[in-house]
């Protein structure tokens, strides 16, 4: 609590603590909040802990005591005359909070249906009641003491404006005087600013939906990535910085594309529907960290894996596809991503490389919503800025290291997408990202060896420059890599030895490493085999060289593009007809 840091139990006489504006507006014989109900949601939550507490306790309570109490419960609800019914001071409106706060008020909260807003202040409520607890561990004078400091010295400005409009209006001269609001507090009132006043419940509806979108998917502490995004998305051509977000919106620019003048609920329709969009998203992104996949959009689950969970860019191209697109189209614009995103992290090319590009191709994307509306913009913006770099691409792969890929969770998606690649070529069913993460990373030739030889390219001299290659590296569950980490001898069949634990194994890329490892004949795996020339006798620097160019091949057959390998485009795809210019 940022009030712990300004009550010093010990002062009789304390500074008073300055807790911010509330912005009113009457409505009959109540009044509406426009601005401020976070502020007297916390105070009407911590009124009612100090009221149970004291409450607890009200045997022991003197007549100071039971005043305090009786205070308190005053300020929270009142017996009112005329409906002769006891009012409580503070209801809050929105469908979210289920009653809680009156509930809480009437000291009723046992059995209550949790939603996100009811647990936040669920959890907040028994917070407070928690450090006030601490202030009872002296005596009852303790938590006296505190409530008196909160009821005479905590101090909020109350501004009552007598109609909606001009409320509104106050918020916005207050917000650009200098407190600290968001671009996302100033866009909401100025959208709310724009409305007629019946409308006035049902955006506010509409708001709190957008909030729990944000919150669903652990966003709500910066909505301004969402209004970043689907404005650069949906409305602005090019990057727009957080600090301009508000400058452009009321740019003559700005009012013209979002019309929040002439369409107010319109806009908030769409900034509904694409904050639910933008959630789904970056939960799909997130199961990274959770080693899972999303079963709506598994694409875009990869690219958590292949561009770090945290990674948003992405959402940038996939908010600009028209509003009421189809998940299955969203996540074949998502597979495109993650080939794209692939491809840029082998050639370690940072994010701010494309970011500019993305805003750009995001505007080819407004209004797309099938696949092949989708497959011609990729063939003029992703597509072309591969082939561009495939050589480059070839190139890095052909020397790449494992830790290239670090973090591990993406070594292992990197090998599980070859590995199921392999699969799929060979008439496989695929393994989960789950059970691909459970595994482990095996280094064929051994991190740590016994006998090297003196000279030669497995020398201690020369070891460190195979030793980490791709090539060198496959898939292997725990158990079977604790039984080859003594196979590290390298003046023995240390190679044979391992070849013959590699067979124990699911992985399939793990078991070609055995020459012998087969199946009946002119199989689809034995095709592949022959094929790809998967087959090692020994294990050599040629081979690990030779096995780093053969995954270089499969991963341009996996991450493809409108379902064709990137290398394709250069004899098939990229002519000189419209949207196929190689222009970027």
């Amino acid at each position: 609590m940022d009030l712990d840091n300004e009550y010093q139990p010990e002062q009789k006489d304390q500074n008073g603590y300055f807790l911010g504006s509330v912005i009113i507006v009457k409505n009959g014989e109540k009044h509406d909040v426009i601005d401020g109900q976070q502020r007297l949601t916390t105070i009407v939550i911590t009124m009612c802990a100090l009221r149970d507490l004291l409450k607890d306790r009200l045997d022991t309570l003197d007549k100071k005591g039971l005043e305090y109490l009786k205070t308190i419960e005053e300020w929270l609800s009142s017996y009112d005359i005329n409906s002769e019914e006891n009012l409580i001071r503070l209801d809050l409106q929105y469908e979210e909070s289920r009653g809680f706060i009156s509930r809480l008020i009437e000291g009723q909260t046992n059995t209550f249906a949790e939603t996100a807003s009811v647990k936040k202040m669920a959890d907040a409520y028994d917070h407070i009641r928690d450090y006030l607890k601490y202030q009872l561990q002296d005596s009852l004078n303790g938590l006296i003491s505190f409530a008196r400091f909160f009821l005479t010295k905590v101090e909020l400005v109350v501004i009552e404006s007598e109609n909606l409009s001009s409320a509104l209006k106050i918020f916005e001269t207050i917000n650009q005087r200098g407190a600290s609001l968001n671009a996302m507090d100033l866009v909401k009132n100025l959208i709310f600013s724009q409305i007629k006043e019946e409308q006035f419940s049902a955006i506010k509806t509409t708001w709190k939906s957008i909030t729990n979108n944000l919150e669903s998917c652990g966003e709500s502490d910066n909505p301004l990535r969402f209004l970043r995004y689907f404005l650069m998305a949906r409305y602005h051509n090019g990057i727009l910085r957080e600090d301009d977000i508000y400058k452009w919106i009321i740019s003559a620019e700005g009012e013209l594309s979002l019309q929040y003048k002439t369409r107010p609920m319109v806009l908030v329709k769409e900034l509904e529907k694409l904050s639910e969009r933008y959630a789904n998203l970056v939960n799909a992104t997130n199961e990274a960290a959770y080693w899972r996949e999303n079963i709506r959009f598994p694409n875009v689950s990869n690219i958590g894996y292949i561009n770090k969970y945290r990674s948003r860019q992405h959402l940038v191209l996939l908010m600009a596809l028209d509003i009421s697109c189809s998940d299955d189209v969203m996540d074949f614009l998502g597979a495109q991503l993650e080939s794209f995103l692939f491809f840029t992290n082998t050639m370690a090319i940072q994010s701010k490389t494309y970011e500019q590009r993305f805003t750009q191709w995001a505007v080819k994307l407004r209004d797309v919503k099938t696949k092949a509306e989708v497959a011609n913009v990729v063939s003029a913006t992703l597509i072309p800025f591969v082939v561009e770099r495939l050589d480059e691409f070839k190139e890095r792969f052909s020397i790449i290291n494992d830790y290239n890929f670090t973090p591990q969770y993406r070594q292992r998606y990197v090998l599980g997408r070859l590995e199921n690649h392999i699969r799929h070529l060979c008439g496989f069913p695929e393994k989960s990202q789950q059970a691909i993460q459970q595994m482990q990373i095996e280094h064929i030739l051994p991190q740590t060896v016994r006998n090297a030889p003196e000279n030669g390219e497995f020398s201690d001299a020369n070891r460190t420059s195979y030793l980490y290659k791709i090539g060198n590296v496959t898939l292997l569950e725990g158990t079977i890599n604790q039984s080859v980490n003594n196979c590290n001898d390298l003046s023995e069949d240390w190679f044979l030895k391992k070849q013959t634990e590699y067979l124990n194994s699911e992985i399939i890329m793990t078991r070609l490493l055995h020459s012998q490892y087969s199946i009946g004949d002119n199989t689809a795996l034995n095709r592949f085999k022959l094929k790809y020339g998967y087959e090692y006798q020994d294990w050599s620097a040629e081979n690990i060289t030779s096995r780093q160019r053969l995954l270089m091949d499969l991963a341009i057959d996996c991450w493809r593009f409108n379902d064709q390998r990137i290398d394709a485009y250069i004899v098939n795809n990229l002519g000189t007809g419209p949207g196929n210019e190689f222009t970027l």
